[in-house]
């Protein structure tokens, strides 16, 4: 029987992760007040889709992605419409006049379950129901998508970390009042003509050239065991009482029970609240059914991505994606098993070398026997980040389930940490790389303004609102702003404001001084001329960045964190290399200024 649920107490992340690691196969169904979305999977990766109330069609993504043009799809289109019962699908139709290739084929499911999923993301009410039986995108649209992995399948949290990534974008520039163009508009229905059919059907892998439905449509297996309600406890319960048999109930009950309180919630949009939570992942190499369980459970609550790779190549893959995807992924090796030829001891040691080799940034953690301590040994020697000892039933089975909690909780500490300092780490190497890019952008201006230019730029990188003011006499004067006009949606001017020099307050400290300032004020001239103008920032921390040409400050850049609550890491190291080496930038300018005027004379 099908699985169901409802959103308020399993969000759509959460489910689609556990459809993906317990790789299961069938239609998830996910209905609320704007309609009904469907997601196709097999064995855990995703197959098909179908937007919110079927609003996007294949046909316009095709277009807009410049993978066919209007002309081919009208074609396609006529080529059906006179086939009658012998009709193929669009995308086969278009691969076999030789309009669409195979890998455009594909990137337009990618977009298109993509775009699924943002809708889906931000959905706290509605209920979902994964049913193996329905194995369908929409009603006129049956396959067998065990048959389709080789033909096109889709990782379902690679995609899920593209969809996570463009909400998170979304909702930032929804707060700062940003207006956002919707995917119904972006991939609205294309106007053909009057003799062209209109395209009424979602893409699926069917339409990458699968036939003979009707004859695989009786193989469907059942691959579900009969349980009224989809939830944590269900999932925890069936793969525990498997993992788990030759313990007691009673055992088995501590197990679950930790594991539920594990998932527990604090927040129904906790994945969602941060953007830097969005950016952990964690990649498991084990074939351990246990470990893999109860480490996903234990991680996601903390928003980290749990990944567990069938192969080498696939491990691969997935590391390379992280990266590439700007999330900062941690490698976790199972301990060897000399039953299992896939997880010796050889295995791992050369899986390892081989990911040192290519990507030496990824922390790498290997889990061990307490009691091979020479493995343990040559671990460390290795590389290794840190060696975990795992539990081991056959040695302590009457307290091996009270040792795999304390392993878990020690475990999901110490990944939590780490994960935050590869983030940190990999951060600032971004900013270093973005710092060098700086340095050769400013190396060949020729104007003061690109100059001030540069550094707005920059804070507005870590900064929500920025302003560049210029030094007066007596007065600050604004000049080009980032953020602080919601309604302008980027760049704007801030000359409207002007702060006065002839009282102390902290502007003029940092004129005087020379020096960056970071931290909290209750300066009195800071909240009259500035916040009662753009609003006091929710976040009490701001940045003053001096640019000096000899000794005079010539210019002030000011950020803040504007309507945020919680702030950035700000590597004032990095401002007061920028800003030094922005003033030296400034006074060649002058000097060559100088230089040819006093030339031509």
């Amino acid at each position: 029987m099908a699985f169901t649920g409802d959103l308020e107490h399993l969000h759509i992340v959460d489910v689609i992760q556990l459809i993906h690691t317990t790789r299961k196969t069938g239609t998830l169904t996910v209905k609320g007040e704007k309609g009904v979305s469907r997601i196709v999977f097999s064995n855990g990766y995703i197959v098909g889709a179908n937007h919110l109330n079927n609003r996007v069609r294949i046909g316009a993504v095709l277009v807009k992605l410049n993978a066919i043009k209007k002309q081919d799809l009208e074609e396609a289109l006529e080529i059906q419409k006179k086939s009658g019962k012998a009709r193929k699908p669009l995308i086969t139709t278009l691969i076999e006049m030789g309009r669409l290739s195979r890998e455009d084929a594909f990137k337009g499911l990618k977009e298109l379950i993509v775009m699924t999923l943002v809708d889906l993301i931000g959905w706290t009410t509605g209920t979902f129901t994964l049913d193996p039986d329905a194995i369908a995108a929409s009603p006129e649209c049956s396959y067998f998508p065990n048959q389709m992995e080789q033909e096109i399948s889709l990782d379902a949290q690679m995609v899920l970390m593209d969809a996570l990534r463009i909400y998170d974008e979304l909702q930032r520039d929804k707060i700062e009042g940003k207006k956002a163009t919707s995917y119904e508009t972006l991939f609205e229905p294309l106007e053909l003509s009057e003799e062209s059919p209109q395209e009424n059907h979602s893409i699926t892998a069917e339409d990458l050239g699968l036939e003979d439905i009707d004859r695989l449509k009786k193989k469907i297996p059942k691959t579900f065991s009969i349980i009224e309600s989809f939830n944590t406890a269900s999932v925890h319960r069936e793969n525990i009482s498997e993992t788990l048999r030759e313990f007691s109930p009673e055992e088995q009950g501590i197990f679950i029970s930790f594991l539920e309180k594990s998932t527990s919630i604090k927040s129904k949009q906790k994945m969602l609240s941060a953007h830097d939570i969005n950016t952990r992942a964690l990649i498991l190499l084990s074939t351990d059914k246990l470990i893999k369980h109860s480490i996903m459970t234990i991680c996601k609550n903390e928003g980290i991505l749990v990944f567990s790779p069938n192969s080498e190549k696939e491990l691969d893959s997935i590391i390379s994606q992280c990266i590439l995807k700007k999330y900062f992924p941690i490698l976790v090796f199972d301990s060897p098993d000399p039953a299992d030829s896939e997880m010796s001891e050889e295995k791992i040691k050369a899986i390892r070398q081989e990911i040192k080799s290519r990507y030496p940034e990824v922390p790498r953690i290997q889990l061990a026997s307490p009691l091979d301590y020479l493995f343990t040994l040559q671990s460390l020697s290795g590389g290794i980040r840190a060696v975990f000892p795992k539990p081991l039933r056959e040695f302590r089975k009457e307290s091996f389930v009270e040792d795999t909690i304390k392993f878990l909780q020690a475990f999901k500490t110490y990944i939590k940490e780490l994960s935050e300092e590869t983030i940190k780490t990999s951060k600032e190497g971004v900013i270093l790389q973005k710092l060098k890019d700086r340095f050769v952008y400013i190396r060949d201006r020729n104007e003061p303004t690109d100059i001030s230019f540069v550094l707005l730029q920059s804070v507005s990188e870590i900064f929500d609102r920025a302003i560049t003011f210029f030094v007066r006499q007596s007065e600050l004067l604004g000049g080009r702003a980032i953020g602080i006009d919601n309604k302008s949606n980027g760049l704007t001017t801030a000359s409207h404001l002007k702060i006065p020099l002839d009282e102390h307050s902290i502007f003029r400290d940092v004129i005087e001084s020379g020096k960056i300032f970071y931290g909290e004020s209750e300066d009195i001239i800071l909240k009259k001329y500035l916040f009662e103008k753009i609003g006091t920032p929710l976040n009490p921390n701001f940045i003053i960045l001096p640019l000096r040409s000899r000794t005079k400050v010539v210019t002030l850049t000011y950020g803040d964190f504007g309507v945020k609550e919680s702030s950035q890491v700000v590597n004032i190291e990095m401002f007061e290399i920028l800003s030094n080496f922005t003033g030296i930038a400034l006074e060649n300018i002058f000097y060559r200024k100088h230089y040819k005027k006093s030339s031509q004379k």
